[in-house]
């Protein structure tokens, strides 16, 4: 068989199949809402080399980690990969979006002979830090958890106890965790049975035709897209604010050779947990560039032959050990999204692709953490919807609403019955919030809120913070930004005596109201039964000059409860009087 291109094609989708599959085993088989709910999670197919073919069918950044995970396996195991064998490995300089960002990559032999592998990775709600999930106190990776290099964790298709008793023995939430990481080990299970059948049909020949064939069309097809924009060069600059504001530079140039991001002048990497490692910064540019330049693509290693991403050692997006970093993937992981968008954007503008052209996304990161012991004696740790976002405007159409950020193209947000049924909490509302656009002639989208309390518990360890308080989603072209994110606390409110009673819970909640600041201030704070909490997302950025938009979508907007007439008039100059 020599390129023979309807076998090919028939491999080619089998393969994306295959790892779609593998995603829906560990998703079933997994139990913690953010992998089987959320979605968090991703699953690539490589080729024996170690090149990433099936770029991440579930959420994209993944592809990229999981290659660069996938690299420090070969890396470390060189000559002693073997039939049956699974590597365990979480370590952010590895390859790892963050350390609760678990992967389970492994070899598939057919006849003795390496063909490929695969992987997947998903979130853990922890990993043995100094406080439960990220360790936003820490002041270096020591005390953010437990860190796998590359771990043998199944020998000879079997888990090994030693590794997978060490792994639990560090963790809070075993009873949770155990069953996703094997979840992790089934989806691969599931995955190298299905491309096993495929070489038995069609041959190793075959399959290493198709792997050949698909990269090179990839960077084929990327080239193509890559021609069509400007060439020239486009500067950025985002803001983060934490403990004191950070801000991340960047410069694209677009050439022949295809596109080059440069972070020279980047801020130093910080002495808290915000910084990312390089695998995590790349990943996010990655998945920007999947989304937003090659969605109608194949996406794959060849991509990203046509992607130079340089960015100085010892900045807050390529962090050296022991810089604290295990809050990397929702912070300066996301700003990297934002900032990739940003020179995106720049570079689509009056080309044929202009539609792709679009503001900032909303990116934010609220965590409500609190923890506990349940009505039932055990203990948890629960966390809030951290992501209720708008989307950016673009160039021709409105921003979507509560999208999450952009870059993750199929996650979802938990059910609120999910969240009860698990833990001692009540939710009091979550929606849609009204006039949280960035406003432009196409609006941007409309972030989302929620409150929640206590419930058949009397107190509880805080350990919130958020980021996006002072800065938000920029809007382009005139388009205006979108709210910012907030997180406030009534303390000592009336609402278990109206759920007793049956008293409205719509009206105004008696108790003092404080508004959080961005950073945690100690260990040993407290919710308490009585107390509640209300988070918003941002919105997202507007696009064009509000004073252009269509006053038939603004009266609908209106009419749908979505922006107040006040808004209407000061904003976008249409009265409804």
């Amino acid at each position: 068989m020599k390129n023979d291109p309807i076998l090919t094609e028939i491999i080619s989708n089998r393969l994306l199949q295959i790892g779609y599959e593998g995603g829906l085993v560990l998703q079933r088989c997994a139990v913690s809402p953010g992998v089987v709910e959320g979605r968090d999670l991703g699953f690539n197919v490589s080729d024996a080399a170690g090149r990433t073919v099936v770029y991440s069918t579930w959420m994209p950044r993944h592809g990229t980690t999981l290659s660069y995970m996938l690299q420090s396996c070969m890396n470390r195991f060189k000559d002693d990969i073997r039939p049956g064998d699974m590597y365990l490995v979480n370590d952010p300089h590895s390859g790892a979006l963050h350390i609760l960002d678990l992967a389970v990559i492994m070899p598939i032999h057919h006849n003795g002979e390496l063909i490929a592998w695969v992987g997947n990775a998903t979130h853990h709600v922890d990993v043995g830090a100094m406080t439960p999930g990220r360790a936003p106190l820490a002041t270096d990776w020591h005390q953010e958890g437990i860190i796998f290099k590359p771990t043998r964790i199944v020998e000879h298709g079997i888990i090994r106890d030693d590794i997978f008793s060490l792994f639990l023995d560090n963790i809070r939430m075993p009873r949770y965790q155990s069953l996703d990481l094997k979840a992790q080990i089934s989806a691969n299970f599931a995955a190298a049975e299905k491309i096993i059948a495929l070489v038995q049909r069609y041959g190793t020949e075959a399959l290493e035709e198709t792997f050949e064939s698909s990269i090179q069309l990839a960077e084929a097809q990327a080239r193509e897209r890559i021609a069509v924009l400007k060439h020239g060069q486009y500067d950025a600059v985002e803001y983060l604010d934490y403990d004191k504001m950070y801000s991340i530079k960047a410069r694209l140039t677009v050439g022949d050779d295809g596109l080059l991001f440069d972070f020279q002048g980047t801020d130093p990497e910080a002495k808290t947990f915000i910084n990312c490692a390089l695998p995590c910064a790349v990943a996010n540019l990655h998945n920007i560039l999947a989304c937003q330049l090659f969605p109608d693509l194949t996406v794959n290693a060849g991509t990203f032959k046509l992607v130079d991403v340089k960015i100085p050692g010892g900045t807050v997006i390529n962090c050296n050990p022991p810089a604290p970093c295990s809050g990397a993937s929702t912070i300066t992981g996301w700003r990297v999204q934002g900032i990739t968008m940003a020179l995106l954007t720049q570079a689509l503008m009056n080309t044929p692709r202009q539609e792709y052209a679009m503001a900032e996304w909303g990116w934010g990161f609220t965590d409500v953490q609190w923890s506990g012991i349940d009505p039932l004696g055990r203990w948890y740790t629960v966390r809030g919807d951290a992501s209720l976002h708008g989307g950016g405007a673009r160039s021709n159409s409105d921003g979507i609403d509560v999208s999450n950020i952009a870059g993750s193209t199929n996650t979802a947000l938990p059910s609120i019955e999910s969240y009860e049924y698990r833990y001692p909490i009540l939710y009091l509302s979550r929606g849609l919030l009204a006039d949280s656009e960035g406003a432009g002639q196409y609006r941007g989208g409309r972030a989302g809120y929620w409150s929640r309390c206590l419930y058949g518990v009397e107190a509880a360890s805080d350990l919130s913070f958020y980021i996006g308080r002072d800065v938000g989603s920029n809007g382009f072209g005139g388009g205006q930004d979108g709210t910012p994110s907030e997180i406030v606390i009534k303390r000592d409110t009336d609402i278990l005596q109206r759920l007793r009673t049956g008293v409205p819970l719509y009206d105004e909640l008696s108790g003092t109201e404080e508004v959080l600041t961005q950073q945690p201030s100690a260990l040993g704070l407290q919710v308490n039964a009585g107390d509640v909490v209300y988070v918003r997302g941002m919105g997202g950025g507007g696009f064009g000059p509000p004073e252009l938009r269509d006053k038939e979508a603004i009266l609908s907007d209106i009419e749908d409860g979505l922006l107040s007439p006040e808004r209407a008039e000061r904003v976008y100059g249409v009265s409804v009087g």
